[in-house]
């Protein structure tokens, strides 16, 4: 194996986590409000249960094939020249692209709410820079660096908390008041992309301490975070109603900006900086080693950590020219372009070719038949 460490399965579940939460609590909730209005929360819990799926159907497929990554049984499953290009496909249109996709969200945030005058690509190098140690160093400090972003994730928890004396019931109702249940659909879809990002543990499972456990860490890093996004979204509308929600980039954001409690703990905005740092680094960190890993696996080398620099360049630089002028650009081309097509190729319908295909042709089957008459 190219990566030599093992991770335990609450370090793949909170590595999930990261992966996951970072972006989409910040993005989903304008975007689903938008759709749904008040009933967005319908949305996000249908969006659970399409991540759930995913993630079943993820889990499954790498079963048949234990040891080995994604872009290991592709070649297996379709033969080596499809396999590879399915490999590079996942290389290039996923692992890069959103990496790099999530880098530009980084900077952009940063420049949006912290540093309006500093130059995004600052930002995209530093966290470039801080993902590139991690993923140089393996996948076990990757995730020993992660640990210091869920006891942010529960002081996050705790704010959310803090803001139910500023709630209006009221701003539920009335229910399906968008429309019935096309409405609440439409607006699950983006939602669903995040969710679906659990398709990654395709690339991590071969190094789980506990490959047959994988199955509760990937139902398990789906539940939590549709629970945590669906949170966000009832504290956008109950705060702010649907209308507000919709209108602003980041609600959660705001709505943070305006706990106040005895005029004495206020401006507790910095948790949702620190939660998106952090959560920013290592969610990079986990498209950067899915994106070095599987291109050394690709290309038969025997260490992946050449490629690091290279990948962290392409990185940068493909950040620097994606999603337009301005955040809005950004927003829009994430929602109508980036959202279907990840979601409908890289986290549904290539997973669904290859499990079909695997069952069809028998692929992985002897081999783990063997393994339980040993």
């Amino acid at each position: 194996m190219l990566e030599q460490g093992k991770i335990e399965g609450r370090q793949a579940i909170a590595l999930m986590l990261s992966l996951i939460l970072p972006t989409a609590i910040l993005v989903v909730p304008a975007v689903v409000v938008s759709g749904a209005r008040q009933d967005a929360w319908l949305s996000l819990l249908t969006a659970t249960l399409l991540g759930l799926a995913i993630a079943w159907l993820v889990v499954s497929l790498s079963q048949r094939f234990p040891g080995k990554t994604l872009c290991e049984y592709a070649e297996d499953v379709l033969g080596k020249v499809l396999g590879k290009i399915v490999c590079l496909s996942y290389i290039w249109l996923f692992f890069l692209y959103a990496g790099s996709g999530a880098v530009r969200e980084f900077s952009y945030f940063l420049v949006s709410v912290l540093m309006p005058e500093t130059p995004m690509v600052v930002f995209s190098i530093s966290v470039v820079t801080v993902a590139a140690y991690a993923v140089r160093n393996g996948l076990e400090v990757l995730c020993r660096f992660n640990w210091l972003f869920i006891p942010v994730t529960g002081l996050l928890v705790i704010v959310f908390m803090l803001s139910t004396l500023d709630m209006q019931p009221a701003n539920l109702l009335p229910v399906f008041d968008a429309g019935f249940l096309l409405p609440v659909l439409k607006s699950s879809v983006a939602p669903s992309m995040w969710l679906g990002e659990i398709v990654l543990l395709a690339m991590l499972i071969p190094y789980l301490n506990k490959p047959q456990g994988a199955r509760r860490v990937a139902m398990l890093s789906v539940l939590l975070s549709g629970v945590l996004l669906t949170v966000s979204v009832l504290e956008a509308i109950l705060i702010f109603g649907p209308n507000y929600t919709s209108n602003w980039m980041f609600p959660i954001y705001n709505v943070i900006r305006i706990i106040s409690i005895a005029n004495f703990l206020e401006r507790l905005e910095s948790v949702v900086v620190v939660f998106w740092v952090l959560g920013g680094i290592v969610k990079i960190g986990v498209f950067y080693y899915a994106a070095v890993l599987g291109s050394a696996q690709c290309l038969g080398l025997r260490d992946y950590r050449p490629l690091v620099l290279p990948v962290g360049v392409l990185l940068v630089t493909f950040a620097k020219f994606l999603h337009g002028q301005n955040i809005t650009d950004m927003l829009y081309y994430i929602v109508h372009v980036q959202v279907p097509f990840m979601l409908l190729v890289f986290e549904v319908g290539l997973p669904l070719l290859l499990l079909s295909v695997a069952l069809v042709r028998g692929k992985g089957r002897r081999y783990k038949a063997n393994k339980n008459n040993a």
